[in-house]
């Protein structure tokens, strides 16, 4: 082995194998805790100057339920200029998330507020409940509301 190009390459190549080898090897799963509870004909409205989103749960809670299942929401936003919104068949390009720890299940329907939102705009909302352990259900339809 007196070629050093030939030692050069081994050596790298021994590099990378260690590093690919590096980390937890185990056979995948899922995730244990399945959220199955979601939101349902996701709508908003003006409520001076709030946003306040309702919709129905799927499948629907029973009274002594909601506190134990829904732990709270994950509601995504985007916000646009009325005169830049994406139209009705474009995707929308949410901007971030707040995520409410709160009681947003009021009488078996989903009922939160969305403070501090301005007139002249267009906003979408869609919405993931949370469950025990931090699961989230699947997603909400996307809700436009309209602020002039």
């Amino acid at each position: 082995m007196n070629n050093p190009r030939l030692l050069v390459f081994l050596s790298i190549l021994v590099i990378f194998l260690a590093i690919a080898a590096c980390g937890k090897k185990a056979p995948p799963f899922l995730s244990e805790s399945t959220f199955s509870t979601g939101v349902n004909d996701l709508t908003g409205e003006w409520d001076k100057g709030e946003i306040l989103l309702k919709g129905s749960i799927l499948p629907p809670l029973e009274s002594g339920e909601t506190a134990d299942l829904v732990k709270g929401a994950r509601v995504y936003y985007a916000q646009y200029p009325l005169e830049e919104a994406p139209c009705a068949e474009c995707p929308v390009a949410f901007h971030g998330y707040d995520t409410l720890d709160q009681e947003v299940i009021i009488e078996g329907d989903f009922l939160c507020r969305m403070p501090g939102k301005d007139q002249g705009k267009v906003y979408f909302f869609k919405v993931h409940l949370i469950g025990a352990e931090g699961a989230m259900g699947p997603p909400s339809n996307t809700a436009k509301i309209v602020v002039e």
